[in-house]
């Protein structure tokens, strides 16, 4: 079988998440100096469903981006594509991948990101249990 199949990857505990997105948090503070780091990105459902129902898609993949528009931030960013049973990003048309950049319907991205657009404090976000509410 294919790790490119409907049910590829798996689910992991509380616990487990939120060691993970811990030492990221510890990652970016302490190591990397990053006042704020990206922590999480939002996508709705919506857009989510598009991408997953491109013809023959049977998965998303998730790429890491980094925003570099001249304000002197390097901001990270996370893109979306839908992927095929071979593991192929499901992409435009080679006749309209590059001839102007306009948004089209197969590659996603988001403005609505963690810490500016923040849940209430939990495990996976904080290492508080609680402060927001």
């Amino acid at each position: 079988m294919s790790n490119f199949n409907k049910d590829a990857g798996k689910f992991i505990s509380l616990i487990k998440g939120a060691k993970l997105t811990q030492a990221y948090r510890i990652d970016q503070v302490d190591r990397k100096k990053h006042k704020d780091p990206l922590l999480a990105g939002f996508f709705g459902l919506n857009k989510i469903n598009e991408l997953l129902n491109k013809d023959k898609a049977t998965g998303l993949r998730i790429y890491y981006g980094l925003d570099i528009d001249g304000d002197g931030k390097r901001d990270k960013k996370f893109v979306l594509v839908a992927v095929d049973a071979d593991g192929n990003d499901i992409l435009p048309s080679a006749e309209n991948q590059f001839a102007k950049d306009q948004p089209a319907d197969d590659i996603l991205a988001t403005d609505t990101y963690c810490p500016f657009d923040c849940p209430k404090s939990n495990p996976l976000n904080s290492d508080k249990e609680d402060d927001n509410g």
